[in-house]
């Protein structure tokens, strides 16, 4: 592909998750709900690496039950807020991917302030951004079986979050406009995981990004 085509498509996608993500503000209520209803079922506050886990393993159900619906995005803006926004600023041809990624991201913002909550508001931002597309991009890129796929876009995603964050994610939106197209239009299923924009499809591969994050940010990584 011409990188001269692919950058303004990168560009666009970053624009219309950025402007319908969730903001960090957003993402504590969502994670103060979960530490509530910890608390009034255990009668203590989740403080413990397990307990994170545990509001962790919540999160990520939560989220990949709503990417099942973004197979079918365009048609379901009810369900999932930003869609229109989407279509406004893509032109309705890359909604699904903005939609997915969208989640993905309210996901890892999520995940980050369970484990990350000294983190000021635009750091959380930028690690939940780089977690959920180098998270996704890597288990597109790679091939193998899923387990091993997983290990790989665990340190991968690592290295990424030590460069520079506005670059990284700069970067990240092009490999995965192009990534998430290529895979698309072959109908290819790399790692059981795949990009058909299927319910079933988004549901497994927002489960393993959610993974990955929890994986960097309990820092379980070696």
């Amino acid at each position: 592909m011409d990188n001269a085509v692919d950058e303004p498509a990168g560009s666009r996608l970053q624009k219309a998750v950025e402007t319908i993500v969730m903001t960090p503000a957003a993402a504590e209520k969502v994670v103060d709900g979960y530490r509530g209803a910890f608390e009034d079922k255990n009668e203590r506050k989740p403080e413990s690496p397990e307990d994170k886990r545990r509001i962790a393993a919540k999160i990520i159900g939560r989220y990949s039950k709503m990417s099942a619906a973004a197979g079918a995005a365009t048609a379901a803006p009810s369900v999932i807020p930003g869609v229109g926004t989407a279509v406004a600023i893509l032109g309705g041809g890359a909604t699904d991917v903005a939609v997915t990624l969208k989640l993905q991201v309210d996901m890892c913002m999520c995940l980050v302030e369970v484990f990350e909550t000294e983190l000021n508001a635009e750091d959380k931002k930028h690690l939940a951004f780089t977690l959920a597309l180098a998270g996704s991009v890597e288990q597109m890129a790679s091939k193998g079986g899923k387990a091993a796929v997983q290990k790989i876009a665990e340190k991968l995603v690592y290295q990424y979050l030590r460069g520079p964050a506005l670059v990284t994610i700069k970067q990240l939106f092009k490999r995965v406009s192009i990534t998430f197209t290529q895979k698309a239009m072959a109908k290819a299923i790399p790692a059981g995981v795949g990009v058909a924009f299927s319910s079933s499809t988004n549901y497994v591969l927002t489960r393993v990004v959610g993974r990955v994050a929890v994986a960097v940010l309990a820092k379980d990584v070696k």
